[in-house]
Order: C-alpha cells, then structure tokens, then sequence
C-alpha cells in the first residue's frame, strides 16, 4: 500500500481522522475545551477542515491506500497569501469553531509568529495516524511521498510537532530540531523540526 493526493471528495476522510486522533492531544485540547464531547468535535471537525481544504488549494493533503494515515502540508505559496486571504480564513475559523474560536485563533496566531519566513519551504501542518495503525510502516509511507515531493522541488520543509515523541520519531525520516522549544501562551510547548532537501 502508498499514498495518494486526496481528492476534493475525500478531504472528509482526512478531518474526520484528524479529530479522531488529534481529539486527546496534549497541545489541541487547550485550543478546543469545551466540555460537551459532540460539540468539541464539531469545532474541531471544523477546524480541520477549513486548513485541509487550504491545503487542497495551497499544498496536499496525502492519504494512505487504506485511509488509516493522513498528512497535511502547504507549498511555499501559504505564506503569500493576502490580507484578504487572512479574513476569509478568519471568518470560517470563527463559524467553525464557535466557543472555541478566541483560543484557537490564540494557537494559529503563536504558530504564525513563529513561523520562519525564509528560505523559501513546505510546511507539514497535520500528521494523523489511526491508533490501531500506529507502530507499522504508514508514517514511513507518508514521509516517503512528502521526502519525494521535497526533493523533487528541492525544497526544504519545516513542522511543529505536538509532542516530544513525535519530534523523535520524525527525525529517522530526516527532520531536525529548529531551535528551542516554541513556547506559545496558554499552550504547552511544540517541537519545531527542519529537513533540508537530500
């Protein structure tokens, strides 16, 4: 089994795995608190899917042939997009996130102030891998398709990783750490990693 770019018809696959698994996440569930679980999944859902059909339009979104793994990234072009841009982005993050919308608005302003302008790079933004399915090759098949597309375009790319296991297991596929520890208020901390095309 590989990878496939989803198709705009599939991009339901990828949020509905990503609020799956980013559901107990040690840095999201300080984004989305709610305590009534359907509604916390809404937002979420939401969330996720205003930034993977972004990523449709700017970047990818990668699923595996059994649609249990799912990677989400942006080309260079994110960081071109206009003021314009920022406000639709706005508006669908605050219908889609109700509540949740001043804190999550928080988290996606600290990851854009950290984020490196230049060179110019790809940005993996979302990493999802059903639970039940972790542990086998799937990450390995994700990074696989995205370290080709980097070094076809021979692009660098930049992450942030959620957890300190991540940041460790991604490193085997050639990310390295990007500084210290990001430290945005009210969340704990993320991992930056860095891969220079090979």
């Amino acid at each position: 089994m590989g990878c496939r770019h989803a198709k705009f018809s599939e991009l339901d696959i990828a949020c509905d795995l990503l609020t799956s698994e980013f559901y107990n996440d040690p840095v999201l569930k300080y984004a989305f608190t709610g305590s009534d679980k359907e509604k916390r999944i809404t937002a979420m859902y939401g969330f996720f899917r205003v930034y993977v059909e972004l990523a449709h339009k700017l970047g990818g979104v990668l699923l595996t042939e059994n649609n249990a793994g799912t990677l989400v990234y942006f080309g260079p072009k994110l960081l071109e997009m206009t003021e314009e841009d920022n406000q639709l982005i706005d508006n669908q993050l605050r219908q889609a996130c109700g509540a949740d919308y001043v804190t999550t608005l928080a988290f996606m302003n600290g990851l854009d102030h950290f984020h490196p302008r230049e060179p110019e790079h790809y940005y993996i933004f979302l990493l999802a891998v059903l639970r039940s399915d972790r542990g086998g090759d799937l990450v390995a098949k994700l990074f696989r398709e995205m370290n080709g597309i980097l070094d076809e375009e021979k692009m660098p790319c930049y992450a942030e990783c959620t957890t300190f296991s991540t940041r460790t297991l991604i490193r085997r596929f050639g990310y390295r750490d990007a500084g210290n520890p990001l430290v945005i208020e009210g969340f704990p901390e993320l991992f930056p990693v860095w891969r220079e095309p090979q």
